[in-house]
């Protein structure tokens, strides 16, 4: 359920940077170079999902730790400042694209990881 979160928000985003970069003639390197620095960012963040198999369960499960926790407060924290820093930089509707581009890079990371870490988990469980 939290995968298909993850490629929903993704899509959403890519969807509005798409849009922002034909109807407001923004400049794209900026967006990759956006979205690729929250690729980055989001790598370091699929450390916040520990993810496992439970065995009553019989199922895969997402539980945080404390290191975990602490990445969260810190990306949560720079979410809420991402129009501040990269207001430096940009203006406008380039600023709303670099900030867009760079939560679609986190999330698309966040997807890709946990989906890989899901899988190896499956197989070693004779599921997938």
């Amino acid at each position: 359920m939290r995968l298909r979160m993850f490629a929903l928000v993704f899509t959403v985003m890519l969807s509005i940077v798409t849009y922002d970069l034909v109807e407001f003639d923004t400049q794209v390197p900026p967006a990759i170079g956006a979205a690729l620095g929250g690729f980055v960012v989001g790598m370091l963040l699929a450390r916040i999902a520990n993810i496992r198999w439970h065995e009553e369960a019989s199922q895969v499960v997402a539980k945080m730790d404390k290191l975990g926790v602490a990445v969260l407060v810190c990306y949560v924290a720079f979410a809420f400042s991402r129009r501040w820093i990269f207001g430096h930089w940009f203006a406008g509707a380039e600023l709303s694209v670099v900030a867009m581009s760079f939560t679609a890079g986190v999330m698309l990371a966040r997807l890709f990881f946990m989906r890989r870490e899901i899988i190896r988990i499956l197989k070693s469980q004779e599921k997938y």
